[in-house]
């Protein structure tokens, strides 16, 4: 959400010039003009000025709570020669926003604001931002509500706004339309699974190209503008990432299967990988997940991203000990086929095999894999 833009879309009608919107003002000393708009500082009026009312006035920098650099606090070798990062900079964002302040007046009152004796004989006025043809430009109601409700979130992060390019896809695209932030859009920075229930990171584009991270925005609250993804998230992930997989292992080693991708598979696989990054909070969820990238990787023929994967299963499978081993649950079978699946060995599938008839009741998912595995040339030790 871009506020600039949001403020070229309301324009002051002077037809209308009492009525009240929100206008951006500037001052290098934020807090100093906000003890002048509280009234905890006293100012000079002139005899033909009437003194400053009451206003509904908003100051990002006197509401975000104060942290300290973790510049000044961190390891020196957290920050390359003690450059400025906003990334990791918790106070970043008062600075970014230090100069803004927001009035919902009207125009007139605006105009007085600035005209006031004691504004001319500051050192730096006030001044307010104005547009191509010399308005005062306003923020809609709405940029300003989600604007607000940003940063009333307590665990925000703040990164750099980047120019988005045609070939580079940073999340998808949402609309909230539920919530504290209901109203804003922005791009999903991250995905999280607690106990079942899918919440996002939202990336919020404010103005001079600064994004806000809001975290906790829930699933329901928001409508993904991008339909498949919609569907994939919305349901069980795992349900849908298995589908998903198993269809694509069809593909590559059903009757009629090719060890080639054709173009919908690679789109498809690419799709799935870049939710790669999903957190659970559940540890069995959180295992399955991986055995399912670790699929992914190896139809995506990626041979980097295969080891990393086939060791990460490994560890959560053998836990340090590999040789000699045993399935204990089903959650052990559903790791041991995934490594079947991406490393051919043949001595993981007769382990799988072996536990599948011992155990009637194993999951409907994994005798869906076992009915691909079957069909894959194993290797012999």
């Amino acid at each position: 959400m871009d506020l600039h833009d949001e403020a070229h879309e309301e324009r002051v009608d002077t037809s209308a010039a009492d009525s009240r919107h929100w206008y951006v003002l500037r001052h290098p000393n934020p807090v100093l003009i906000d003890d002048v708009f509280s009234h905890k500082r006293a100012v000079s009026y002139t005899d033909v000025e009437e003194p400053l009312p009451e206003l509904d006035y908003f100051i990002p920098f006197c509401e975000i709570n104060f942290r300290s650099s973790l510049a000044a606090t961190a390891p020196s070798d957290t920050f390359i020669g003690h450059k400025y990062e906003p990334k990791l900079d918790g106070d970043a964002f008062r600075v970014d926003l230090k100069s803004y302040i927001f009035v919902f007046a009207t125009e007139h009152q605006v105009a007085d604001i600035l005209h006031y004796a004691w504004n001319r004989n500051l050192k730096n006025p006030m001044w307010a931002l104005r547009d191509e043809q010399g308005h005062f430009v306003t923020v809609s109601l709405r940029a300003m509500e989600v604007f607000r409700s940003a940063l009333r979130q307590m665990d925000f992060q703040i990164c750099e706004g980047r120019p988005a390019l045609e070939d580079v896809h940073e999340g998808d695209w949402v609309d909230v339309v539920d919530g504290p932030m209901k109203g804003g859009e922005g791009r999903v920075a991250e995905i999280l699974d607690r106990k079942g229930l899918l919440s996002l990171t939202v990336s919020f584009r404010l103005f001079n190209n600064i994004d806000i991270q809001v975290p906790g925005i829930r699933l329901e609250h928001v409508r993904l503008r991008n339909q498949e993804t919609h569907r994939l998230l919305h349901d069980d992930v795992i349900s849908n990432f298995e589908s998903e997989l198993i269809e694509l292992l069809c593909h590559r080693h059903g009757a009629s299967g090719s060890p080639d991708r054709n173009k919908a598979d690679s789109k498809k696989l690419t799709f799935l990988n870049k939710y790669a990054g999903i957190q659970f909070d559940d540890e069995t969820d959180a295992a399955k997940f991986e055995a399912l990238m670790l699929i992914c990787a190896y139809l995506m023929k990626d041979d980097a991203q295969l080891e990393q994967r086939i060791q990460r299963v490994e560890s959560l499978l053998y836990k340090g000990d590999p040789s000699p081993f045993t399935l204990h649950s089903s959650l052990d079978c559903y790791l041991m086929t995934a490594l079947f699946i991406a490393t051919h060995d043949v001595t993981l599938r007769q382990r799988v095999k072996a536990y599948r008839q011992s155990h009637p009741d194993c999951p409907l998912a994994i005798r869906r894999f076992l009915s691909i595995a079957k069909l894959i040339k194993a290797k012999k030790p």
